[in-house]
């Protein structure tokens, strides 16, 4: 979170506290509740990146154990894979698959996750103010 972002809700949550009302505490609130959930998601969804990665991981380690094995008996593995390249004297060398980065995801709009909360705790702040 940038500095601006975080001076942007210590700002919030100090003119909530200078005169709390229920009405401001339970904007708070909400709005605690809302990060807390997004934080949430995008915790889980960087495990299942993590497990899928750790899986991936394993297979190949696997694969990888398997044709040291091959080769140490003497054979070389049964079906070389489509990414095998062939050596001067034409013998197959298997090649690990490289792994992709996941793209990466754009903003949910101007500004991301801060720009929203940013919106919605300026929203609550109009509200509060006008209807006093």
């Amino acid at each position: 979170m940038s500095k601006e972002g975080e001076d942007f809700i210590l700002d919030e949550f100090e003119w909530a506290l200078k005169d709390p009302t229920e009405e401001k505490l339970r904007a708070l609130g909400e709005v605690v509740s809302i990060i807390t959930t997004r934080l949430t998601e995008a915790i889980s969804k960087v495990m299942e990146d993590v497990y899928e990665l750790q899986d991936q991981l394993a297979k190949l380690e696997s694969s990888f154990d398997a044709k040291i094995s091959a080769l140490q008996r003497g054979g070389v593995a049964a079906s070389p894979s489509p990414a095998a390249a062939a050596v001067g004297d034409g013998e197959p060398i298997a090649q690990a698959p490289i792994a992709k980065a996941p793209p990466p995801r754009a903003p949910s709009g101007p500004g991301g996750m801060m720009g929203e909360l940013k919106a919605l705790l300026a929203a609550r702040r109009r509200k509060t103010e006008s209807g006093q």
